[in-house]
């Protein structure tokens, strides 16, 4: 190979890998997303837009957000209040769950808290540590039942 020749190959795989490494290789249904711009930290209405998108992207996020504000809770060395997730409930049935309460259940005022504020209370209750018993309802979730 001449010194043109790998020169060129050199300079193909430069610009490959910039491609990459910018994001401009998106998957066929994220190509007219716009990029998600927003705050670091979700009130409730935002969350619920991102589990409810039609884009994947969005959905993981959600489903990332989730999981682990439970796999916190789920730590008796973070949280005073844990959540006990039944052995072989997916994180799929976990982020259901907690839609469900965002769609049938939460008021405009819920959906105007930071998302963990309501999701932190929620999952406690929504999966209960003692078996056959209710865990306390927090005021905020309680008010609606």
């Amino acid at each position: 190979m001449t010194m043109c020749c790998y020169g060129w190959l050199l300079g193909r795989l430069l610009i490959a890998c910039m491609l990459v490494a910018t994001g401009s290789a998106r998957a066929a249904d994220e190509s007219a997303k716009p990029p998600m711009i927003g705050p670091s930290f979700w009130k409730a209405s935002q969350l619920f837009e991102l589990c409810t998108s039609q884009y994947q992207t969005d959905r993981a996020h959600c489903e990332g957000f989730i999981t682990g504000v439970a796999s916190t809770l789920q730590n008796e060395q973070i949280s005073r209040i844990r959540v006990c997730i039944p052995k072989g409930t997916s994180s799929n049935d976990v982020v259901q769950k907690v839609v469900w309460y965002l769609r049938e259940k939460a008021d405009a005022d819920d959906m105007k808290v930071a998302a963990v504020s309501l999701i932190g209370p929620l999952l406690p209750v929504l999966y209960n540590c003692t078996a056959g018993q209710t865990a306390a309802v927090p005021a905020m979730i309680g008010a609606r039942s």
